[in-house]
């Protein structure tokens, strides 16, 4: 299990103009959406004040990741807040179609930093709170 201060250190170490860097065009209602290249993982970020259909809970923006196997799961992630918690679905809608982020690549928006890996997807927010998927599991703290 990674701890989440190494987590945190590994983001934090990638520079904001790597090559490794992904960046995904908004999606028409504003929202950016990725998957990891195994299709099982992705998420979809939600600009401060929400959506057309969708306000966030606080106004700020929320990343809300999902995984598809062992166990369908969505984390919401939301800008400042910690320990997000793991909302596990009975019925499986999928992923959204997305841009896929490849595996050593990092994604960033607002307060959010996701990086890909063959050990599954961790993101993190300006607080340091996080996520991280993996057919092993969900883990969030």
């Amino acid at each position: 299990m990674l701890r989440p201060a190494l987590v945190i250190l590994a983001l934090s170490a990638l520079p904001a103009t790597a090559t490794n860097e992904r960046a995904f065009a908004p999606n028409p209602d504003g929202t950016v959406s990725f998957t990891m290249p195994s299709g099982n993982a992705g998420c979809t970020f939600i600009p401060a004040g929400g959506t057309p259909v969708y306000q966030t809970m606080t106004g700020m923006a929320e990343l809300h990741c999902t995984i598809v196997e062992p166990v369908y799961t969505t984390v919401v992630l939301e800008a400042h807040l910690g320990a997000p918690q793991p909302i596990r679905g009975g019925e499986a809608p999928g992923l959204p179609m997305a841009g896929t982020l490849p595996y050593g690549s990092f994604w960033q928006a607002g307060p959010f930093t996701c990086l890909a890996s063959r050990n599954g997807l961790t993101c993190t927010n300006a607080s340091g709170a996080g996520l991280r998927m993996a057919r092993a599991g969900v883990v969030t703290w």
